[in-house]
């Protein structure tokens, strides 16, 4: 990146944040319904481990907590969420045309790259003999807390570079401010009683 287009950069922080957060609404619509389905239990036929209670050496692959209904959740809705998004148009948000790509196949992607950034966290945890919805203890509580918030990140942002590559700047800009809703959701979730702790 030439020294011109890192100063600007620099100087519109808050406007790739913006952006960013913008480009990630479709995945956080979806989790805040992926939230109401779990308060409510909607779509309980659904409710079925995707490791389907499958083990290795006695252990769950993932666990009870990644289910078929929650993908298909924040898949479907981040894939609605943008499709919308698409139709209303706010072209100064929008950090690549919106107009021009298939909005529902880029929001299922970003759903799937979320669903699917979850599950080597969720495999190493079960492996480590920590249980769902439980954290490390000592010296791994630091490297699963923040894996824990960026592997979905990583996913989504994985995935979108099908359709899309995004710059370093939203890169790094997607990493920081979406773990940060990433653990505002945690609370959300703590606060409903459907999590034990945040972080």
């Amino acid at each position: 990146m030439e020294k011109w287009e890192m100063w600007t950069f620099c100087n519109d922080v808050p406007g790739v944040g913006v952006r960013v957060l913008y480009m990630a609404l479709p995945v956080m619509m979806a989790a805040a319904a992926h939230v109401v389905v779990i308060r409510y239990d909607l779509l309980w036929r659904l409710k079925v481990p995707i490791d389907l209670g499958w083990t290795i050496r006695g252990r769950r692959v993932f666990g009870n907590n990644k289910t078929w209904r929650g993908a298909l959740v924040m898949i479907a809705g981040s894939s609605a969420a943008m499709t919308l998004q698409q139709r209303l148009r706010l072209p100064s948000l929008e950090l690549f045309d919106y107009g021009r790509v298939n909005a529902g196949l880029c929001g299922g992607l970003l759903g799937l790259g979320f669903v699917l950034g979850e599950l080597p966290n969720s495999f190493l945890k079960r492996r480590c003999g920590i249980r769902p919805g439980k954290q490390a203890e000592g010296a791994k509580y630091w490297l699963c807390t923040l894996l824990d918030q960026v592997d979905s990140v990583v996913g989504c942002l994985l995935l979108l570079a099908i359709v899309w590559l995004p710059p370093w700047e939203v890169v790094v800009m997607a990493l920081v401010l979406c773990s940060l809703v990433h653990i505002a959701f945690n609370f959300v979730f703590v606060w409903m009683g459907l999590k034990g702790r945040a972080l």
